[in-house]
């Protein structure tokens, strides 16, 4: 939802991108807009689905959002802004109640698209989990934490994070809980205020692999762009629709940094990507000669054989 809704840039795949647009309709801008206004970073906890998951499954989850007590949301909006609240959030505290239950039936909505593709994802998340527990307990936590995300950096035992608020914070004893996300390769969720702990959420590693997307379809023999440029470039210029940096790219397409960055590069002398940078990444993504070249080979295929 932050991918598609809030700006933020996560590397979802196109097809997983439009199940969710296609799941919220019209009802996901409206109620979305507060929690991803430009500038702010904020979702109270009590709607937060990774901090407020009860014991059991989804549906539990989504029963327990809609019966949340209006007067919880706004308390916890008051701790957070003062007696100012932006404007995005007016029309929340103007209509708690009904802005809640939309909000529960647009997360159930997400999740009966995504349950299939959450399911797939469990043998990732449980080798991921025995990773973790493995390097912790042989004492190399520090190395877990510098390669959790291209956008997260270690710097002399601080752990440096996407966020535009840019506050400090110290553990003080709290638990740090790591949550792999099942999203993009540049996924990145946290809380850090929580009296008793503190969660980072982080791309799950080999997420790339689940990712049914065009790029996947492009392997077949049948597919015109395939034929024209190859495989793999084929898979490069599809997923580029949106910017990714090479790390994403090659997460994505489960191959090496190094083969994507050659395989774009000869793209780029195309005329077929370009190049822009952000902060310390470069960032790849298609030119319209790319998108116009990609469009027609799609529609190419999609063309049917005469009989």
């Amino acid at each position: 939802m932050a991918d598609v809704y809030g700006g933020r840039s996560h590397g979802v795949p196109r097809r997983w991108r439009q199940l969710l647009l296609t799941a919220v309709s019209t009802i996901g801008p409206a109620v979305l807009s507060p929690l991803f206004a430009p500038g702010y970073s904020v979702i109270p906890d009590c709607i937060t689905p990774t901090a407020c998951m009860p014991d059991g499954d989804a549906a539990a989850q989504f029963t327990q959002l809609a019966d949340l007590s209006p007067d919880t949301l706004l308390d916890e909006l008051e701790t957070e802004f003062g007696g100012t609240v932006p404007p995005q959030w007016r029309p929340v505290v103007e209509r708690p109640q009904q802005w809640i239950h939309a909000y529960a039936r647009l997360l159930h909505c997400v999740w009966q698209e995504f349950h299939p593709i959450w399911k797939n994802a469990e043998g990732l998340i449980r080798r991921e989990t025995e990773r973790v527990g493995a390097a912790i307990v042989q004492g190399c936590a520090e190395a877990i934490l510098q390669g959790l995300s291209e956008r997260f950096r270690l710097v002399d035992g601080s752990l440096r994070l996407p966020d535009p608020q840019g506050e400090t914070y110290a553990l003080d004893g709290r638990r740090l809980i790591l949550v792999p996300i099942v999203s993009g390769p540049g996924a990145s969720m946290f809380a850090l205020d929580r009296p008793d702990l503190v969660w980072i959420g982080y791309p799950l590693p080999g997420i790339g692999r689940l990712w049914d997307t065009p790029a996947t379809a492009s392997t077949s023999a049948g597919d015109p762009l395939s034929l024209v440029v190859g495989q793999l470039r084929a898979a490069i210029l599809r997923a580029a629709a949106q910017p990714l940096t090479m790390g994403e790219l090659a997460v994505l397409l489960n191959c090496s940094p190094a083969n994507a960055t050659h395989h774009c590069h000869q793209l780029v002398d195309a005329g077929l990507l370009e190049r822009h940078r952000e902060g310390r990444h470069v960032r790849i993504n298609r030119t319209e000669r790319g998108d116009a070249v990609v469009d027609v080979l799609s529609q190419a295929r999609a063309v049917p054989e005469s009989s």
